[in-house]
């Protein structure tokens, strides 16, 4: 059976509507950052285990973190809260943001995130980019809400 013309160009018109809606919300999405946030866990899983010298290779070794896996150890053990789920991260990036940023040709990722974890207590991390865009710690901490 023939569609009419005006059935046709209603449905078309219905299929436009439908694909402006779920690119908009698509583009109002929050981007997960899943890089940043498995460093961030893979670190927290190594201190967890007392591996401090691979939880060390995945940080800026310098300033808050330590510049070596000693100071990294001092560190953490003034932590006591190191696990939690991935509730955040901020400065908060959309992928329509992520859009934006890749049509003016700027990198899409941040130079630096801050991710939130959230079990026992909360516990902040902060990761910068460096160089052929890998990400590593330079801050973590536990804190009050």
């Amino acid at each position: 059976m023939k569609l009419k013309l005006g059935a046709r160009a209603l449905f078309g018109c219905f299929a436009l509507a439908l694909a402006i809606t779920g690119f908009f919300i698509w583009a109002k999405a929050e981007y997960g950052q899943p890089e940043p946030v498995a460093v961030a866990k893979t670190f927290l899983f190594r201190l967890r285990n007392g591996d401090f010298e691979s939880a060390f290779e995945l940080t800026t070794k310098s300033g808050y973190v330590g510049k070596t896996p000693a100071d990294l150890r001092k560190f953490t053990q003034r932590h006591t809260c190191l696990s939690g789920r991935f509730v955040g991260s901020f400065p908060p990036q959309t992928n329509g943001n992520r859009l934006r940023r890749l049509i003016r040709g700027q990198s899409l990722d941040m130079d630096e995130v801050h991710l939130e974890f959230e079990g026992a207590c909360l516990l902040g991390v902060r990761l910068r980019r460096i160089s052929g865009n890998r990400w590593l710690v330079y801050y973590f901490a536990s804190h009050a809400g």
